[in-house]
């Protein structure tokens, strides 16, 4: 599928017919474009347990785990890092390359959201796994790729919309640009090999402007040391000594902040 065909694809999702979501996301502008498309679908009953943290953890590559107060769980693009057996309610897939789309490592029983075709076609997700959003929008890994090939997730959990925008290839077009507008945290591709480079990274941090920026998609702890040596000079970079950061609305800064989770597999010989 060549430009024109994506751009179709992403009118096709704006366009769908009417029927009243069941859920609001946090972007006021996709809540009204999802009120024009299917119901969201309740995969999982709703429980009221005690809220706990609200958290992502990172794997490595670009697998995490997302965590909402009520302790629903949501795996994004697992790879052969993720440690077997880990348990989640739900997987999201945004690609079909193998080191994000190791779905056999996810425990638990979870249902598996696949943003990409075997035609490597967008696939629309849009759903609720028990208190977590889930809607997907279509991208590209980039030029030799074709088509569209990537799936950009959204998640809503509580008061806080995170992105996760598997291998994008390409800068945000003026209708992902309006959807993501509202996202507070955003996990973004930072290897500057099979994806953008730093120089366009900063374009779409600059198009989105989230509060927090995690670095995501890369394997050597000293690829992320590079991107901040480049970012700096633009945006406060933090350090975080864990691969977990504990999120809420009260945490966020007020503009753009990068934030390096600890790499789960520091130690490792390429360092």
């Amino acid at each position: 599928m060549r430009r024109r065909g994506f751009i179709g694809a992403l009118t096709a999702f704006l366009l769908l017919p009417a029927r009243r979501v069941a859920q609001a996301v946090c972007n006021p502008s996709l809540v009204r474009l999802l009120e024009q498309g299917h119901d969201l679908v309740q995969i999982r009953p709703r429980r009221t347990p005690r809220l706990g943290d609200y958290f992502v953890q990172w794997f490595g590559h670009s697998s995490f785990l997302i965590h909402s107060g009520s302790r629903t769980k949501v795996v994004t693009d697992p790879n052969f890092n993720v440690t077997p057996g880990i348990q989640a309610d739900a997987v999201t897939v945004s690609n079909d390359h193998n080191t994000h789309n190791n779905v056999g490592a996810v425990s638990g029983n979870p249902v598996i959201l696949r943003g990409i075709t075997l035609r490597q076609t967008w696939n629309p997700i849009r759903t609720s796994v028990r208190d977590i959003t889930i809607v997907n929008i279509p991208s590209r890994r980039g030029l030799w790729w074709g088509g569209v090939a990537n799936s950009i997730f959204i998640y809503e959990m509580g008061s806080l919309c995170l992105a996760h925008l598997g291998n994008m290839g390409h800068l945000l077009t003026t209708e992902q640009e309006k959807v993501l507008q509202k996202v507070d945290v955003v996990m973004m591709p930072i290897d500057a090999m099979t994806n953008l480079g730093f120089e366009d990274l900063l374009k779409v941090i600059e198009q989105v402007r989230p509060p927090i920026v995690i670095p995501m998609h890369y394997d050597a702890p000293r690829q992320a040391d590079l991107f901040a040596g480049f970012v700096g000079d633009r945006y406060p970079v933090h350090r975080v000594k864990d691969s977990q950061l504990l999120l809420s609305r009260s945490m966020l800064p007020k503009s753009t902040e990068i934030f390096i989770l600890t790499h789960p597999r520091r130690g490792l010989p390429w360092e």
